[in-house]
């Protein structure tokens, strides 16, 4: 029953692996854990409903809803009977819970009929954010060539998307940062925020103006991210994709960049919850994982078919509706081997330097996963990656005031979450599994498909050692 992660290895990411070995014992040990109750008659699927004779298709929502109330009792009184005090219940995005338990209560969980597994708990990373610009090599490169850039100034917009100028801005949609927390109060985007949420509350000793609310950032990552989705439409330092988006803090991460698998799935649970309120499909923006060795399963139209509880977890917030869009990771390597980026319940993201119009040729950040092999929504073979955007040297907002560039796929991720927005805001989708198909289909079909791609550390090269076959993120198609 029980499977744990054990193993971590290195790159700017702490990483974590399945296994099935067995806790070892130790007196007064404690485990911090999340487990998994077994569900076989409240499926998040709508699909999977039907099945049961389950009336869910003619009120998506209403069902969701009451699916979840189903949950969450079950599960609180589990560990009431339990005597298991938890952390967080799960209920929207999973179904379960996670504690610390000691010996005791270990050994009871795992012998417990209604326990469908038990999992240690496991710390992920938010992915580093290069606060260097392009390589000598790049510099001198860009000055014989005709790019298209972004951003290229300030107040930046993410011009060569074709947002820029778009008369969609992202009017009545929703998107959960599940990161860092955000500045809510920085000028330019404070007004765009909506009801926000904490898992891992802002703490700064000594410095309590940085911390007015739990969801503050503390970090600075989140705050970057949430303005390249929805920084406002004015005067003032950036200008987001989506600039008329509802931005929600989902603060999932420490001051040092920690983001705990319970607290993620906490965020995850909430984001579902809230956008359930709304009565309609939302975007969420996870620019944090881990290099994972597991098979990650697979999200199928009846749910998640699988043992990795993390999988699990997004492949059922995307069956209610929530399309989720990751950064591939920074680390030179195939996406399939990181998750979140390699779940098929996402749009995975590249980055990108620029874009030569003229010839065709993208040139590619060297740090950044790519995908090699067939996925199910490209005739590319783009293996785990969706779609590049832009990545280096982006301009966007800087916790507590002004901007602030960095480089990384996590400052690409939100540029497509962003057009996520604005594709949900064109075309309004279902409250299931196929709200993120769709969406992910629309921007790989309108991407624009480079002839040629090279790397920024050396793009007089003309060729890519690593395989880059995704396309570019572009929006124009939303005005046409």
């Amino acid at each position: 029953m029980y499977q744990g992660f054990t193993k971590k290895l290195t790159a700017s990411l702490i990483v974590a692996t399945l296994s099935g070995a067995a806790f070892s014992a130790h007196a007064e040990q404690e485990f911090d854990v999340i487990v998994k109750l077994k569900n076989q008659n409240s499926p998040f699927s709508l699909s999977a409903a039907k099945q049961l004779n389950m009336k869910a298709s003619s009120n998506p929502v209403a069902y969701h809803k009451a699916q979840a109330n189903v949950r969450k009792s079950k599960v609180n009184k589990f560990v009431n009977q339990m005597r298991i005090q938890p952390k967080f219940v799960y209920a929207n995005a999973y179904y379960g819970f996670s504690a610390t338990v000691n010996e005791k209560q270990m050994a009871a969980l795992q012998n417990n009929p209604n326990v469908e597994a038990v999992y240690r708990d496991v710390e992920y990373q938010l992915l580093d954010a290069q606060k260097t610009a392009f390589s000598k090599n790049y510099n001198s490169y860009k000055k014989r060539r005709k790019l298209v850039e972004w951003p290229q100034s300030v107040p930046q917009a993410p011009a060569d998307t074709g947002s820029l100028n778009s008369s969609y801005k992202g009017t009545g949609q929703h998107v959960y940062v599940i990161d860092s927390g955000i500045d809510a109060d920085h000028k330019d985007i404070a007004a765009n925020m909506g009801l926000s949420y904490a898992p891992e509350f802002c703490f700064r000793p000594g410095d309590s103006e940085l911390c007015p609310y739990p969801y503050s950032d503390d970090n600075g990552h989140g705050t970057h991210v949430a303005g390249t989705i929805g920084a406002l439409d004015n005067d003032i330092d950036s200008l987001g994709v989506a600039p008329e988006a509802t931005i929600h803090a989902v603060k999932v991460c420490t001051a040092a960049g920690s983001c705990p698998g319970s607290a993620i799935l906490a965020g995850l649970n909430w984001s579902v919850f809230d956008m359930l309120g709304h009565g309609q499909p939302a975007v969420a923006n996870l620019s944090l994982g881990g290099g994972d060795e597991v098979d990650a399963g697979t999200c199928t139209a009846d749910g998640y078919v699988g043992s990795h509880f993390v999988a699990e977890a997004y492949c059922n917030a995307a069956h209610q509706g929530m399309v989720i869009v990751v950064a591939a990771g920074n680390s030179s390597s195939d996406a399939a081997e990181f998750s979140p980026a390699k779940f098929d319940s996402t749009i995975a993201v590249s980055s990108y330097v620029s874009y030569d119009d003229s010839t065709g040729e993208a040139v590619f950040n060297e740090f950044s996963n790519w995908g090699d092999g067939a996925n199910d929504w490209s005739s590319l073979p783009s293996g785990a990656i969706t779609i590049g955007a832009p990545g280096n040297a982006i301009e966007s907002l800087n916790r507590t005031h002004g901007n602030i560039k960095l480089s990384g796929t996590s400052m690409a991720s939100p540029a497509v979450a962003g057009g996520a927005a604005l594709v949900l805001e064109k075309y309004p989708q279902a409250m299931d599994y196929s709200a993120l198909q769709n969406v992910r289909q629309i921007l790989v079909d309108n991407a624009t498909i480079p002839s040629s791609v090279v790397l920024d550390s050396d793009p007089d090269s003309g060729t890519s050692i690593y395989p880059h076959a995704e396309g570019l993120l572009n929006l124009e198609f939303l005005d046409l």
